[in-house]
């Protein structure tokens, strides 16, 4: 049997691939890509395309896992086909690049879905709703039930024990739904305070939450001069029916969350701080990149010729470690190039504004020796 859940994770999609990615928890054959020309090039080929779009801001990826239970007798290969056929017939993964990554290092084997947040074909942004993530559970139902394995009783765990219908995104977001299947909260509230949940992992600033909301169709009323935030359904209203509304105060009291503003701007601020962190490493990366490829395409040689290696007394180090080394040595190397780059450029421009100097100055003086020749031609000329 098998369970799909969603992952939340504040991680950066670098960050996440490298952690799925890992020799010590999966293998290269366990490791393939959808609408990917191959696992490796997850990482560029989904930066890529962010680029193409535009779109290198806000959430960056989506994470989803699935599980197999402990007893469950499969291998990791089989796994890892199940998960294939699953990313292909995946309706939501359309157009979405994903890297596709078994692990068998812990007591069950399960595989995780890194979906790029940016479709390649249209750019649209990856957006699920709560239906979609059980259509999700069938498509897996339905493969594992094709090859003989067992199917989790709804509402059940592994070990057959009672659990929540609804599957949390985050420890957050399970308390507040257990509130809301226990009757605690009205529907709308509980959509409202999702709504933030989600649109507070991706803003950078209170403009941005309030546009994020504004998408999924909530008005924010944020002023300085008011204690609290309002937050409207403007869905409801909009078909007629009451309009509702409620304060973050009331959401505090109601899931024991922070929703205050101090905090939401807390959250924004450190988003921006993470994104720019990303960015300077995704740039770092593409110079990088573009780089090595003007070598190779210019001199015809590869890498290996620039000889950035370790020496000899760092035979001793593991494979991935030298690796490692390698990189920053790289980094290193081509950091020093733009330096001599940076400083031809600037020896260039200082010749050049000293060439057009002079070339003003021998204008200046033509032009003035000009003038000289016509005055004269007017002194000499007989008066009429």
């Amino acid at each position: 049997m098998a369970v799909i859940k969603a992952v939340s994770s504040k991680a950066s999609i670098n960050s996440a691939i490298d952690y799925v990615s890992k020799g010590e928890k999966t293998e290269s054959r366990l490791l393939s890509g959808y609408n990917l020309t191959s696992a490796d090039t997850a990482k560029d080929e989904m930066q890529v395309t962010k680029m193409i779009w535009k779109k290198t801001g806000g959430r960056t990826y989506k994470h989803f896992v699935q599980s197999f239970a402990p007893d469950e007798q499969i291998t990791p290969e089989q796994a890892h086909e199940i998960a294939i056929q699953f990313a292909e017939q995946c309706q939501l993964f359309r157009g979405f690049e994903v890297l596709i990554a078994t692990h068998k290092d812990s007591k069950h084997i399960h595989t995780h879905f890194i979906v790029n947040s940016v479709n390649f074909e249209d750019g649209h942004k990856f957006q699920m709703k709560s239906t979609e993530l059980q259509d999700m559970k069938d498509l897996s139902d339905k493969l594992c039930r094709e090859r003989g394995l067992t199917i989790t009783q709804k509402g059940k765990t592994f070990h057959g024990e009672d659990r929540e219908e609804t599957t949390a995104y985050s420890k957050e977001k399970y308390r507040l739904f257990q509130k809301a299947e226990q009757g605690k909260t009205d529907s709308y509230v509980q959509e409202i305070a999702l709504a933030i949940l989600d649109c507070r992992e991706q803003a950078t600033s209170r403009e941005d939450f309030k546009m994020l909301m504004s998408e999924r169709g909530y008005a924010v009323k944020w002023e300085d001069s008011r204690k609290y935030i309002t937050f409207t359904d403007t869905k409801r209203r909009e078909r007629g029916e009451k309009k509702h509304s409620v304060r973050n105060n009331k959401l505090e009291q109601y899931f024991h969350m922070d929703f205050s503003k101090e905090g939401l701007e807390r959250e924004f601020e450190d988003n921006a701080r993470k994104q720019e962190e990303q960015l300077r490493e995704q740039d770092k990366q593409v110079r990088a990149s573009d780089f090595a490829r003007g070598f190779t395409e210019t001199s015809g040689g590869s890498l290996e010729s620039l000889e950035i290696r370790t020496g000899t007394e760092d035979s001793s180090r593991t494979e991935s470690q030298q690796r490692s080394g390698e990189e920053q040595d790289f980094t290193a190397f081509v950091d020093r190039i733009e330096q001599n780059i940076g400083q031809r450029n600037a020896n260039k421009a200082k010749r050049d504004a000293e060439r057009a100097r002079q070339e003003a100055i021998e204008r200046a003086r033509a032009e003035q020796a000009a003038k000289e020749a016509a005055a004269r031609r007017r002194r000499n000329s007989p008066s009429l």
